[in-house]
This record gives structure tokens, sequence and C-alpha cells, in this order.
């Protein structure tokens, strides 16, 4: 025959549901995949608001009207949710997770008093599902890379033993808050933790991948050798592609040949530093191009070193970033011109590229069987539409106050005077050359003519200056280099000197001398994806990855561009009022590299893939590891469960010294829990003082009756505990329920309580050393609480 069995302790059940919660979002604090693990309005919402708004509803008093609740509710999470995020949106996501938390924890420890039907509170059981998503969102950032996938390997075995632990008795917990006085081992016990299992075992079977666990590591087996050359019978087949908007100079189609190196000798970070050659880093799929996609946005000017990081600009830190969900841009976007895109890269990097303006970027994403592509990148950006020199023909807007005193670190001209002077003085020439040849200028470019609609009228003062500048570099060579020097003197070397340089050169002087003509500049250093520099070599190459590499199939091929080390690229951003930033193509007028100088003319190298890879061996689940995080969390529990017992019997003593009737209630409540501790019988909510004492005597008769017939002398239960037991009923009742002239007669009546208290402690108290150690570690006195 089963005993009932009610759970009298939701404090018990609201602690061990707080542990849940705060031993799963912590993990993300340690979690190697995770760079950002909390800002600052992360740290609020999940470990202040949160948990201040769950304990302010377990606590809320169950007379108080569900309106009063909701009211202090309020009064509570709208100055934490601003001290979060400020006056601004950023404040609504930390107080829809602390009003979410205050409702659910109502609905699940207070749902008796809630005039609302039981489905809709039965929400709560929703609560396992999110901690449960948690971890497995944790789990499968542990295979962001080979290098997070070692370092979080035990790491990640425990998160899958806490993932089935908090999900089965979480839900027990909910159970236990809407059913607190069922039976044990009933029907209804039954069905909830065996569908607890089922849902565990159908996340654990189809949800995850096979091998979330255990990581496979590919193993260097082939021994090295230079790239082969991969042949192409016939170009027939590929879809025709466009020549596309005009970016880094070039001559002819190119006459570079397709390689192939082994995925096995592929070198680090998809670099190669064979000569003449160009190295697969990236494949990006795009509806748009060029895609001029950016890891590092410059906008301070240094009289030194020239263009350096801006320290403003989020976008500096984000691209190294490790997010554990998507990352979305909250700020709103007026630029006009612009489309947004999907972006989609199979990349050999773990850094991120953003197109400007990035509206949202997924956490990276660990690509098997796909050699050195290992890494999926997916972001979302507002992309401007057609190139930005067309906006000559737009109309002129000078910029808005607000615009200009944002704009302020991109204004900035930071040089000695004696620079300032130089760079002045090439300024003005190139802005009356242009003024003066305009005309003829157009018309000798093609691609100018084609862009403007009226030759002979000056529609956009600040595009025409953009264009005068970058048509001042008509004399300059353009040149592949990599010595990436941005100085100051390098630019004077190139402007004036040598007359050559690379993309470095040309866009860190455009950015400056736009800046002395007032256009707000900064450079940004990335990679370029551009039609103009898809060769048929990098075409061949695209269509053989393309039928190799299943995800790649989902696109159309006229949206696939191959990225190499040598289209690592440096260009200008101006800010033009009403567009934003737009990327400009600082070489676009540049004197076109010859022969070898030309990239297009250099061998393009993609990795052969090996179907038949042999994998590292499996590693034996970490039980040491698991059993370690299983036993820190029974630890924290008892170490709560102790704090609890002896801070509430610290706080019912210190009650009971204060007298009257509060004093009297402190005291009883304090006996019952020491009662409790010495293995006594526990009394019900049902039963008063006197009804208790008389269960006590059937407890202790039965004891008695049962010491006489075992002939066991060492249970020696004194009679004078019955009368103790009467005694203090009776002044309890007394203390209680009478009324009294004064305080005096209450305290006078309160030193016969303490007295008959310390009876019966006396004649109650178990002898024995063990009998001892069961009082100090007994939890039984928590059923009162």
């Amino acid at each position: 025959m089963n005993n009932p069995v009610s759970v009298k302790s939701p404090v018990i059940l609201f602690t061990i549901r707080l542990i849940f919660y705060f031993g799963t979002v912590t993990l993300i604090l340690f979690h190697p995949g995770i760079a950002v693990s909390f800002d600052r309005i992360g740290v609020m919402q999940w470990f202040i608001i949160v948990p201040l708004m769950t304990l302010t509803a377990f606590q809320t008093i169950a007379a108080v009207s569900l309106k009063k609740k909701l009211l202090l509710a309020l009064v509570i999470l709208l100055p934490m949710s601003v001290i979060a995020g400020g006056f601004s949106t950023d404040a609504f996501a930390p107080f829809l997770a602390g009003f979410v938390s205050f409702i659910l924890t109502l609905l699940l420890f207070h749902h008796q008093k809630i005039p609302l039907p039981s489905s809709i509170a039965k929400i709560t059981a929703l609560e396992p599902f999110f901690l449960a998503w948690v971890c497995l969102r944790l789990l499968s950032l542990s295979r962001s890379s080979e290098e997070i996938a070692g370092e979080s390997m035990i790491l990640t075995q425990s998160i899958l033993a806490l993932t089935l632990v908090i999900f089965l008795f979480h839900n027990v917990i909910i159970y236990l808050c809407f059913y607190p006085n069922s039976r044990v081992n009933s029907y209804k016990e039954g069905v909830a933790f065996f569908s607890g299992a089922v849902a565990a075992v159908i996340i654990f079977i189809f949800i995850l991948p096979a091998d979330f666990v255990n990581n496979m590591i590919i193993e260097n087996l082939i021994p090295e050798r230079p790239p082969q050359r991969i042949n192409s019978d016939s170009n027939r087949g590929l879809p025709q592609r466009g020549s596309g908007r005009r970016t880094l100079p070039r001559e002819g189609e190119g006459q570079g040949e397709l390689r192939g190196l082994s995925e096995y000798d592929w070198p680090g970070n998809g670099e190669g530093s064979g000569e003449n050659r160009q190295y697969m880093v990236k494949i990006v799929a795009s509806e748009i191009e060029p895609l001029y996609m950016g890891d590092s946005f410059r906008g301070l000017l240094d009289p030194v070193d020239g263009f350096l990081a801006s320290p403003q600009e989020p976008l500096n830190d984000l691209v190294k970033q490790r997010f554990f969900v998507t990352w979305t841009n909250n700020e709103f976007n007026y630029d006009a011109g612009r489309i947004r895109k999907e972006i989609f890269s199979l990349s050999t990097l773990r850094q991120k590229y953003f197109p400007w303006r990035l509206y949202s970027a997924d956490p990276n994403i660990l690509h098997e069987n796909t050699g050195p592509l290992q890494y999926i990148h997916q972001i979302v950006s507002d992309l401007h539409i057609g190139d930005p020199l067309a906006l000559v023909n737009a109309r002129e807007r000078s910029l808005y106050d607000y615009e200009r005193a944002a704009l302020i670190p991109y204004l900035e001209i930071n040089l000695d005077s004696g620079d300032r002077i130089i760079f002045d003085a090439y300024l003005t020439n190139a802005l009356s050359y242009w003024k003066e040849n305009r005309g003829t200028i157009i018309k000798d470019d093609r691609y100018l003519s084609s862009l403007f609609n009226n030759t002979g009228m000056i529609l956009n003062p600040v595009m025409e200056d953009i264009l005068a500048i970058m048509t001042s570099f008509s004399g300059h060579q353009y040149n592949l280099a990599n010595d990436e020097d941005h100085s100051i003197a390098a630019l004077k070397n190139f402007l004036f000197e040598n007359l050559e340089g690379d993309c470095t050169e040309f866009s860190n002087t455009l950015a400056l001398l736009g800046r002395l003509a007032g256009i707000p500049s900064r450079v940004v250093t990335g990679y370029l994806a551009a039609e103009g520099l898809q060769t048929q070599a990098h075409l061949n190459g695209l269509a053989v990855l393309q039928r190799q590499i299943p995800i790649l199939q989902q696109f159309p091929f006229e949206n696939l561009f191959m990225v190499t080390n040598a289209h690592s690229h440096s260009w200008t951003q101006f800010y033009i009022s009403g567009y934003g930033w737009l990327d400009f193509e600082s070489t676009s007028f540049a004197i076109p590299p010859a022969g070898m100088g030309d990239i297009s003319n250099w061998d393009v190298v993609i990795p052969i893939l090996d179907g038949n890879k042999t994998f590292s061996q499996v590693r034996q689940f970490p039980w040491q590891a698991v059993g370690k995080t299983i036993l820190f969390l029974l630890t924290a529990v008892l170490i709560l469960a102790y704090l609890l017992r002896y801070g509430r019997e610290f706080v019912l003593y210190i009650g009971s010294q204060k007298g009257g009737r509060n004093g009297a209630r402190s005291l009883y409540l304090l006996l019952l829990a020491r009662l409790a501790a010495d293995s006594q019988p526990i009394k019900p909510a049902s039963k008063t003082a006197h009804e208790y004492t008389e269960l006590f005597k059937t407890n202790l008769s039965q004891k008695r009756k049962g010491a006489e017939e075992t002939k066991n002398d060492t249970v020696k239960i004194p009679n004078e505990c019955d009368i103790h037991l009467k005694n203090f009923a009776d002044v309890y009742s007394e203390i209680r329920w009478r009324e009294f002239n004064n305080e005096d007669d209450i305290n006078k009546k309160l030193i016969l309580l303490k007295q008959e208290y310390h009876n019966i402690l006396i004649s109650t108290r178990k002898r024995g050393l063990h009998h001892a150690i069961k009082r100090v570690f007994s939890l039984r006195g928590l059923v009162y609480l």
C-alpha cells in the first residue's frame, strides 16, 4: 500500500528550479565557442532581472489580488529595465524576459489563487524546453570548429548529461507544484515522468546529430605535394555571366590555369606561398555583386601611421566574436537605395567578414567533409544597389546637423602642418583639373559616359569632388604588393614619387583627400567578391566544387563567387547624406597591371576533396567529468538546503525573543523544527497545537509498546513529556487567542511557554552520538516551510 507524500515545501521546489536556471545560463560563461557571453544588458537581464522577478513572484502574498501583483511587478521591473538598456529599445528585451519569468513563476506557485483556467496556468510546462534548448545550443556550438571541439570535449559530455537531468527533473518540479498531494508511484507520476523520458530520448535520437558528442577530427595522412593541374576538357555547360561593375583594374580575360592541392596539404588560413598562384579562401553566394566584405573599419587618422581602426565602430570587435544566438543590429536603417539580402559563405577562415550595412549574423557552423572549407558564415546585410558613382545624377543633400555631429571622428584631419599643405595642394589641383577637363575625361572613359545623363551639368558637387580625386589617379600604376604600409609617409611616396601602389595606397590616399574636401571618409579592409575578378579558372573551379559539395548546389551558379587570397582588399567608404556609407573602388581609374603583375593571369588553386577520410578514434565517454558535474549540483543543493534550515531556525529564534503573540508563534515553529530534526512526528498543516499533542502521545505510546515487546531498554520515553506538551499547547493557545489587558500579561505567559519549550526538548531528546549527528544533519524541519 502506497503512503501519500504531500509536498508542503514549495520553497525547496523553487530553490531547485532556480539552481537549474543558474546552472544552465552560467554554462555560457565557460563555453570556449562563445567569445561574447553576456554584455552589460545580458548580465542585468539573465543574472539580476530574471532571478529578481522570479523571487518577487514567488514571495508575493497570496491574499494580494492579481492586479496588485502585476502592479508590483511593473514597479520593480520598469526601473530595472531602464537601468539595463536605458531609454531605448534595448530596454525591451530585459523587460520582456523579466515579465515572462514573473508570470511563469506566479502561475507555477500561485496558480490556485489566480482566476485563470488551469490550462493557461500549465503553460509553465514549457519551461524545461527552454533550458534544454540552451543546452542543445551549447552542444551545437561545441562543433563550431575543430579547435573548439577539442577544447570543449569534456564540457560537451557534461552538457549532455545536464540536459537530460534538467529536462527530466524540471518536469518533476512542475508536476509537484500542480499536484502537491499526489501519491508516489501512482499512474500520474508514472505518466509524467515517462513522457519526459520519451521526450528526452526523442531529442537525443532525432534532433541531435549523430556525432555531436565526439567531433571527428581529420588526420593529415597524405604526404605534402605541390598543386597539380586540373584538366578541364571544355568550358561548355557553364552559364554565361555578366561583366559586373568596375572593380580592380585588369587587362584581358586572364590566362591563369586551374590547379588542385590535396585538402590534407592545404596551407593554413587558405594562404599559399607559391609564386603566381592564388589560393581559394572562400566561396560566397550572393545575388548582388560586387560584395565588399570588411573586417576592419578604419576612421581614426593618425598624423604618422595614417588610418587606424575606429574605436567607435562595433563591427571591428564583432568580426572575431563567436555568438550564442543570431546577432541582430537594432539600429533602424534610414539609408536610401538599399536592399536586404542574405549572404552565404563557405570559408576556410573562422573569422567573419561583413558587407556594409550588416543587419544580422548567425553563429559559425562547422561543415564536415568539405576539406578546408569548413566554416559556414550566414549573414544578412542592407546592401547598396548599383554603383555609387551613379549618384552624381542624384540630388545633392548636405549633411544634417545630427549626421555631422555623429560623423565628427570621420571628418577630423590630424596632419602635420607640412603634410597638410602638400595634400591640400594636390587636392586643389585635382579639383581644378576635373573642372576644366570634365567633359573630355567623361567622353574618353566608356564607363563614366554610361553613368552620366548629361555631361554638361554639374548635378552633385560632393560626387563631383569624389570623381575628381579618383580620376586624378589615372596616371598611377596599380601593382599587387603585400607591404600594407598605410602610413602618411607611404601615401606621400605613392602620390608624388613612385606613382604606383596597391589597393592600400590607393584607398588610404582617396580617403585622406576626400576628408580634406569635407567628405566623411574611412578605409575598410577585407575581401572583395566580384564578377570582375572571376576568370575562367575561377569559374571552372567553382563548377568543380559545386558538383562535389551539396550545400553549394542550392545556389544558382551565377550567384557563386570564388574569393582567393589575392582578393584581399582595401577600399574607401564615403558617407553620402541620405545614402549612408558607400563602398568606392579607389583603383577604378588606375593603370592596370600587365603580365604576371595582373592577378587574373595567376593560376587558381582549389582543394582536392578526399571522399575517403580517416578519422581519429572516438574518445570514451568521460564519466568522471559527468560525475563531477552531478556531484557539484547535488552539493550545491545540499548547501542551500542547510543554509535554509539553519537560517530559518535563526530567524525564528530571534523572533521568539521579541515577545508578544509573534514571539509565541516563532517559538512554536522553532519547537516543531527542533522536534522534526530529532526524528519526532511531523505536524500536519491541518492539525492544531492540541491535536498535535494527541498525535505525539499516540506515536510515543506505539514506541513504548514496541520497546516493551522487544525488551529493548535503550528506548526510554519519559512520561513527563506528555505533560509538558499539553502545558505548552494550553499556554500557546491562550497567548494566541485570549484577549489580554496589557502586553505584560502576554510576556508572563511567554516565560511559561519558554520553560515548557525547554522541558519538551529535554524530555524528548534521544541519547547517543548517532542521534546527535542526525539532529545536526537532519533536513526534516524543512517540511514546515
